[in-house]
């Protein structure tokens, strides 16, 4: 797990340097104000899988909170210019899951931005994106937690996208209201690996120790180049199966995105990936096993529409995709893969994506994480 968690160490890291950089004489005073938010939180479990001996249904209501040290904006000229004055946050984002026997509680650690969108005199929107680690406190289990076939690890994966809604009260408080969807997986590095999907409100207070001065406007409009082409590797490591029938194998990925430049913030073009995969062979055939697989049938290719969302050196990757060949293997045809990259140099980018596919029942499911290294020109 621990190398798989290196990406997401260069993301907090990279928070926690500008967010303690010295400040710049020449930029407002406001820029880099410290505050705390404090949410509470409610939510729908999506569960993903039933009960095994009734086939009852295991969703439910979640409550919950958000703590979150706040940091309004940056002291770096070129980025306020494009972002307005975003929210860095360090959030712990807790859930009392519903049947807690089942699956206990839920405790996240992320990193997040609220990217504005939509900014006035004293409202604001914005899109939300959190990424980090999430703590459960229970486990599948074979004999003792046979239904919890959603989280088999305590440490996780945690994803987090919404937007937020901040109306400014007094120069220090803000009363906010966001939603999002919390993904939480452990990217099919140990099996069950179903994945917690909340779908959540909130409702609380934002509140800085100095004014924040008024909201700034973005100012996502582009002038440089328009067309780019980012190409990567990637590899994964995966468990597959359940119960007696778990087989386990490296995977790997090259993939090439040509990307038009609507604004500085939004890029969308085509993807075309390309595996080296035992996954779509061993689907629903428990007593297969990795080596039972022809090395021809590991070869899969897929085309789709993939976005790149861009904050500084940060990106996130948003694509949908569907297998085109060889069609004889393939029983699961979409999937999508988004994450967090870091474009270290101009031309260089690191990255650690999540590839998840949509089963027969309509559901997200994990497949594994990609650690990524790529090149952009």
């Amino acid at each position: 797990m621990i190398k798989y968690l290196k990406t997401l160490l260069l993301f907090t890291t990279y928070v926690a340097v500008i967010w303690f950089e010295p400040k710049a004489t020449a930029q407002p005073s406001h820029l880099g104000t410290y505050g705390m938010r404090a949410n509470g939180v409610y939510g729908f479990h999506f569960a993903s899988n039933t009960v095994a001996k009734t086939n009852m249904n295991l969703s439910g209501y979640v409550p919950g909170f958000d703590i979150t040290i706040l940091k309004n904006g940056l002291h770096k000229e070129a980025f306020s210019k494009t972002y307005g004055n975003p929210l860095l946050g360090l959030s712990i984002k807790y859930f009392r899951m519903n049947r807690p026997d089942t699956f206990g509680q839920s405790l996240g650690i992320l990193p997040s931005f609220d990217l504005p969108l939509i900014s006035s005199k004293k409202l604001r929107i914005s899109a939300r994106i959190g990424y980090g680690v999430n703590f459960n406190t229970v486990q599948y289990h074979r004999q003792k937690n046979f239904d919890n076939r959603a989280i088999s690890s305590a440490l996780n994966f945690g994803f987090d996208l919404g937007s937020s809604m901040h109306y400014k009260l007094t120069p220090k408080l803000m009363l906010e209201l966001n939603g999002g969807l919390y993904h939480v997986s452990n990217g099919s590095l140990k099996m069950p690996n179903g994945g917690l999907n909340i779908l959540y409100g909130a409702l609380g207070a934002c509140y800085f120790f100095q004014d924040i001065g008024e909201y700034v406007k973005p100012n996502y409009a582009y002038s440089g180049k328009r067309w780019h082409v980012s190409t990567h590797i990637s590899f994964g490591y995966r468990e597959l199966g359940y119960f007696d029938y778990v087989t386990q194998f490296w995977v790997a990925n090259a993939s090439i995105n040509p990307t038009y430049s609507l604004s500085k913030l939004y890029e969308i073009g085509v993807g075309i990936d390309g595996f080296y995969d035992a996954t779509q062979t061993l689907l629903y055939e428990e007593k297969l096993r990795v080596r039972d697989v022809k090395e021809k049938e590991k070869f899969h290719l897929a085309m789709g529409v993939y976005q790149r969302f861009n904050i500084g050196k940060l990106f996130l990757p948003f694509g949908i995709y569907r297998y085109v060949a060889p069609m004889q293997v393939i029983k699961e045809k979409v999937y999508i893969r988004f994450g967090l990259g870091y474009q270290f140099h101009k031309s260089f980018y690191t990255g650690l994506f999540f590839k998840g596919t949509i089963n027969k029942r309509q559901q997200l499911q994990s497949d594994f994480m990609e650690c990524s290294f790529g090149f952009r020109f």
